[in-house]
């Protein structure tokens, strides 16, 4: 029976190990990127919280309406940094995967220096 201890033990380490892995962001604090939404609409709402950023996204459309004097429309190619992510923070519709809630200060254009928060699936990363 001793012997048996150890080995449900390791048996009940190694499931809970083998959990699904934590959501991670693919882009981090310092990264140079830049905004650029689809090809259909290029152009990125950058929000003044993450919360309004869910928010917008799991609104009506008159909800959703009542929201944008709370973002700024950055156009596209406007280059950014990063200054966080939180994984998956985000359901961008009912058929999407939920995306990453990044923030960003604009370092670049008319924005410059301005703060917000967008969908980590709105960034491109920086070709040099």
């Amino acid at each position: 029976m001793r012997s048996a201890v150890p080995a449900m033990l390791a048996l009940l380490l190694a499931v809970a190990l083998a959990g699904p892995a934590s959501a991670q962001c693919k882009l981090h604090r310092g990264d140079v990127v830049v905004l650029y939404s689809s090809a259909e609409d290029p152009d990125v709402l950058v929000w003044d919280s993450r919360f309004r950023l869910r928010d917008y996204y799991a609104a009506s459309f008159d909800e959703a309406r009542q929201l944008l004097p709370h973002a700024l429309l950055a156009r596209s190619g406007t280059r950014a940094e990063i200054e966080s992510c939180i994984p998956d923070f985000v359901q961008p519709g009912l058929l999407n995967p939920l995306a990453d809630a990044v923030g960003i200060v604009i370092i670049a254009g008319p924005h410059r220096d301005q703060r917000g928060w967008v969908l980590g699936t709105d960034l491109r990363r920086r070709r040099h």
